[in-house]
């Protein structure tokens, strides 16, 4: 019955807009705002110009259907259509329409995390939690405000963090090349007597600053890449704050909410001292002692250059600032104590048991003597009465109440 009421607004969103569009020709004097727009690659097309395609200005939620600025006057005077939803054109209009009903998608299951219809969440959805799309938008979108700050602090920080070892890079080269300079000057006075030293030291220079600076150089591209995939997701996440379209929020949500793939940079340090000085001054030193120089020295000057690093390498905390940490850290041991670190889980619906019943967005499982008819999942337990959690969590165990109590490790917490 819905299916042919909606062919039934089809056929007179037909009729009227080709009424519309006679009247249009009739009176083109009165409604000079409803010249059609010129398509261009890219646009959204109305579904109704039976010629040359015009741009479509709106999209029907109702009919399903897009329309050119023409063909969209008759939702503005036909009663019948001015009750419809009318949304920004968009060529996105079968996503919105559930495959299994082709009913529009107007509803989101909690349970499952996925927008369904209203004879959906009749049927399979029946018992779960489901809420209108523009409610769960509303949750998602203090989600979003939290995302976009995020994201633009993330930004900030990976700008500032380009811009010191950028400037990192540019001090050693200068460093390097310094050192290298003086190196050149001393040891052409010496030439003879240390040649074979003189050597060796410009090839450690060049070797620990090529090293340092291809290792930098790396990370400045891979900070360059994450920069421009932030700002574009940033800016995609902005344009998705302002949409209209619940269903297209809610399918876009997930992939715009999800990592970058560049976490790993958030362990790049540029380290504190990255100058040749040291070399420098070891090298200075040679002339002093160019007698007595030996394998010795030549050891000195190399561990110089070594010391030298954009990059600071990860070392085990300093002893002095663990011990402060240890005397700091007063270690939990009553129940209050327990409850600052204290976090509410996410219950894996794909492993509850038929008997646990989820509700309040899985956070909370009550065993029920009637089995519930959950989909078929290799993670389901189908014996014992329990399930998992989807975050990892470390290992703990307490008890809820009589029956139940928390037990496991990582993301393996099971509900017993």
């Amino acid at each position: 019955m819905s299916h042919r009421a909606s062919t039934l607004d089809l056929d007179i969103t037909s009729k009227y807009s080709t009424l519309g569009g006679n009247a249009q020709r009739r009176s083109t004097s009165l409604s000079s705002q409803a010249q059609p727009k010129t398509s261009k690659p890219g646009d959204v097309l109305c579904d109704f110009c039976t010629t040359r395609k015009q741009k479509a200005v709106k999209s029907c939620l109702l009919c399903l259907a897009s329309y050119c600025e023409t063909h969209l006057q008759s939702h503005y005077e036909y009663p019948a259509l001015m009750k419809h939803k009318l949304v920004k054109a968009t060529g996105q209009m079968r996503e919105k329409i559930c495959a299994q009903h082709d009913k529009l998608l107007e509803v989101f299951c909690r349970t499952d995390q996925t927008s369904v219809c209203v004879l959906c969440m009749m049927d399979e959805h029946k018992r779960h939690d489901t809420v209108p799309a523009g409610t769960e938008r509303i949750e998602k979108q203090k989600q979003l405000g939290f995302t976009l700050m995020k994201s633009q602090q993330r930004i900030d920080q990976r700008v500032k963090k380009w811009t010191d070892l950028r400037q990192a890079v540019e001090s050693v080269k200068h460093s390097a090349q310094a050192v290298l300079d003086e190196n050149e000057r001393i040891f052409t006075e010496l030439l003879r007597s240390i040649e074979r030293r003189y050597i060796e030291v410009r090839e450690l220079v060049r070797a620990q600053e090529k090293t340092t600076v291809i290792q930098a150089e790396g990370l400045l591209a891979r900070l360059e890449e994450e920069i421009t995939l932030l700002r574009k997701k940033h800016t995609d996440l902005e344009k998705l704050s302002h949409t209209d379209d619940h269903i297209h929020f809610l399918q876009s949500w997930q992939s715009l909410s999800g990592p970058s793939g560049y976490e790993d940079l958030n362990n790049v340090t540029v380290a504190p001292y990255y100058s040749f000085d040291g070399a420098k001054r070891a090298i200075a030193a040679l002339k002093v002692q160019v007698e007595e120089i030996n394998k010795t020295e030549i050891s000195k000057i190399a561990s110089a250059v070594k010391e030298v690093h954009i990059i600071q390498p990860l070392e085990p905390m300093a002893r002095e600032e663990l011990e402060t940490k240890r005397r700091e850290y007063t270690e939990p041991k009553t129940r209050e104590d327990f409850k600052k670190y204290l976090v509410q889980p996410t219950l894996d619906v794909n492993s509850a048991h038929p008997n646990l019943y989820l509700s309040e967005g899985n956070t909370v499982a009550k065993m029920m003597s009637e089995p519930k008819n959950y989909p078929d999942h290799p993670d389901r337990f189908d014996h014992w009465q329990q399930l998992l959690c989807k975050e990892v969590q470390t290992a703990f165990m307490e008890p809820l109440y009589p029956a139940f109590s928390v037990w496991g490790f990582g993301s393996r917490v099971k509900l017993v």
